[in-house]
């Protein structure tokens, strides 16, 4: 713990929440926008001194969006910004971004400082919820890279994921997110894959990248959706208010 002087006492300074983000840089501010009100709303956040540190690093890595031609550049680029994160009091470390969990293992490796993956958490949350068949929406490099299909199966959970077309789709979806273009056409057309996803035995979603709370028609309710940033924000904080 940090402790802090203060008008002749001290006061005991809990650690800091990590996030490495900027991919995109729009979902990282929904994600600090996030921990803020589910400071509020789950953990009874008042005060200034009642919300949680965050320390975001907004890092520009090269698009490996659809592509891994990049994945060493950005890899180096987020090295080098968890060493420097390592160097502060932190109670967890995460990666604002669902794609770039394919290099989670390999950043794990230098950091003494835990990471709380955005991955594990989903799929948490829906072993908490009992959902068996669940559909997921996310980047071609998520869904090749086989980041929620693989711990989803530990569990039992089969996955329905959306066919190529439909994965091209999404994809462009995000980058309008991204470039700030996107429109009620792109969440209409989410909405149409998610019920294609249904249709095929889907009885929950993952919006499995972080774009897509952006975009997502928040008015669907044929299954639950499952927010993985909201679901990262939550494990995240449990961990900042449990830990002094």
């Amino acid at each position: 713990m940090n402790l802090s002087y203060s008008g002749g006492f001290f006061m005991i300074m809990k650690h800091a929440i990590g996030i490495i983000g900027g991919m995109g840089p729009e979902a990282s501010i929904y994600m600090y926008d996030r921990l803020i009100q589910l400071s509020i709303q789950n953990f009874g956040a008042k005060k200034n001194n009642d919300f949680p540190e965050i320390i975001l690093h907004s890092v520009p890595v090269p698009d490996f969006i659809s592509s891994s031609k990049e994945k060493a550049i950005a890899f180096k680029m987020l090295q080098q910004r968890v060493t420097s994160l390592n160097k502060l009091p932190l109670s967890s470390l995460s990666i604002a971004c669902n794609t770039a969990h394919v290099l989670l293992k390999d950043l794990e490796k230098g950091s003494p400082v835990k990471f709380i993956s955005m991955i594990t958490s989903v799929v948490k949350a829906l072993q908490v919820d009992s959902i068996k068949n669940v559909g997921i929406l996310a980047t071609p490099s998520t869904l090749n890279s086989r980041l929620y299909q693989e711990e989803l199966q530990k569990y039992g959970i089969k996955s329905i994921t959306p066919h190529k077309e439909q994965v091209y789709q999404i994809e462009n979806v995000i980058r309008n997110v991204i470039e700030g273009v996107a429109d009620v056409h792109d969440s209409f057309l989410l909405r149409k894959i998610a019920n294609d996803l249904t249709k095929r035995g889907a009885d929950g979603i993952i919006l499995g990248c972080t774009e897509l709370p952006l975009i997502f028609p928040k008015s669907y309710k044929k299954v639950r959706m499952y927010d993985s940033v909201e679901i990262l924000s939550l494990a995240l904080l449990r961990r900042y208010y449990e830990k002094v």
